[in-house]
């Protein structure tokens, strides 16, 4: 997880792919996952395919077994409120894998023929939906998730088959995105498999993990998996306008995983949007004392103490503004709210300039240059107007022909 910055000034994360908000796109088959191993140094190198990536091309014609598991139609989703369950599969769900996937072996190819099951049109064919958290059976169910759906089936299949399998948090550079009127910074999670004496990285999106930096991949275990897993399934809630549910599941992950710094901040940006502010801070406070050094609390601890505004807060407050503000200059959107301000000020040049900068940190989000084109017709600058009007144009047709590609 890493730090969000809310309506509200508070911070969101969640443990979810750099994906389209709205939109969900279906993974093509010819890119829908990687397999890569990991020698003994843990220098990542990848297994000999074409990119990485497992292709579905000259494989055996659809089998009509395929049919055996239709698509389930579409329901109402609630978690289970035990952890253990996020895990477990069901008798249906080792029947379809032991018919495609036949034998004992725990080598590689075995593990690789695991993948193809999942993804194959002939399989389970898997499409990717960025704002689906499911356990392991709805993942199986729905034939379809985000990438901690797909870790969550993933690792649960190959216990399943007898493989070693671990969840592995990607830990990159903040890639923040807006939901509505959230601004979020998420990140990617994979699944870390041990196979004929290697270990592989299975993962959804390996574009998401720029050359396989292995320094960027960091095992957890299941406890903090599950403690993620509710904490996305409650940001998703609060997304559908459904803030009690929300919170229970919140509350669920922090009571599952009382380690994990995210969740307490999440949970701490939550109870702030619900005016609930004692419990905001007292979720902050507990969120730094797990991670004094973490970035997951700190901005919004500094804007809630700002907001309660006693003399108290506004000196503890004070001590923290220096790594809030460096916090805040890496966040586009912010660059981009300090541009809306010059904007309504008549200060242009000052806008220009902050947009100039949310642009560098992160050039895929048409609102800003569809905001930097105003600003520009203002400065009376037309023939740099109309260049980043054509950029958006082409920014929009990019993202229209593939939404995966921003990685948004």
């Amino acid at each position: 997880m890493r730090i969000v910055r809310g309506e509200n000034g508070y911070s969101w994360g969640m443990k979810t792919l750099r994906a389209p908000p709205v939109g969900f796109p279906v993974i093509s088959e010819a890119s829908a996952a990687a397999v890569a191993w990991f020698p003994r140094r843990l220098s990542l190198a990848l297994l000999g395919m074409a990119g990485g990536v497992l292709s579905w091309s000259g494989l055996a014609a659809i089998d009509t077994r395929a049919q055996d598991v239709p698509p389930e139609p579409a329901m109402v989703y609630h978690a289970p409120t035990d952890p253990r369950e996020l895990l477990k599969i069901d008798e249906p769900m080792r029947r379809f894998f032991r018919e495609r996937v036949p034998g004992r072996s725990r080598s590689g190819s075995q593990l690789r023929k695991l993948v193809d099951t999942i993804f194959r049109p002939d399989g389970l064919h898997f499409t990717y939906d960025a704002g689906s958290t499911f356990d392991a059976r709805e993942t199986f169910r729905q034939r379809r998730g985000n990438c901690m759906s797909f870790a969550f089936l993933m690792v649960a299949i190959a216990r399943e088959f007898g493989f070693e399998a671990s969840f592995q948090n990607v830990t990159t550079e903040a890639h923040w995105d807006r939901y509505g009127n959230i601004i979020v910074s998420i990140q990617h999670m994979n699944v870390r498999v041990k196979a004929g004496g290697e270990s592989y990285l299975v993962d959804l999106r390996p574009d998401l993990v720029t050359g396989f930096d292995s320094a960027a991949l960091q095992v957890v275990g299941d406890e903090r998996a599950f403690a993620e897993f509710y904490d996305t399934a409650g940001f998703f809630q609060l997304l559908q306008a459904q803030p009690e549910e929300a919170l229970r599941l919140m509350n669920l992950a922090v009571k599952t995983d009382p380690t994990c710094a995210g969740a307490w901040a999440n949970l701490a940006a939550l109870h702030a949007h619900l005016g609930n502010l004692a419990e905001a801070r007292a979720c902050f406070e507990r969120s730094l004392r797990v991670d004094p050094r973490g970035e997951l609390a700190l901005e919004g601890y500094v804007n809630l103490l700002r907001r309660l505004g006693a003399p108290e807060d506004l000196r503890i407050a004070a001590k923290y503004e220096r790594r809030a503000q460096a916090i805040r200059d890496r966040n586009p959107y912010y660059h981009q709210s300090l541009a809306e301000r010059a904007q309504t000020q008549g200060d242009w040049v000052t806008a220009e300039k902050r947009l100039r900068r949310a642009i560098d940190l992160k050039d895929d989000e048409p609102q800003f240059y569809e905001q930097w084109v105003k600003v520009l017709h203002q400065l009376g600058r037309e023939d740099a107007a109309r260049r980043t009007a054509t950029k958006l144009e082409k920014l929009r047709q990019r993202l229209a022909a593939d939404p995966d590609q921003s990685g948004r």
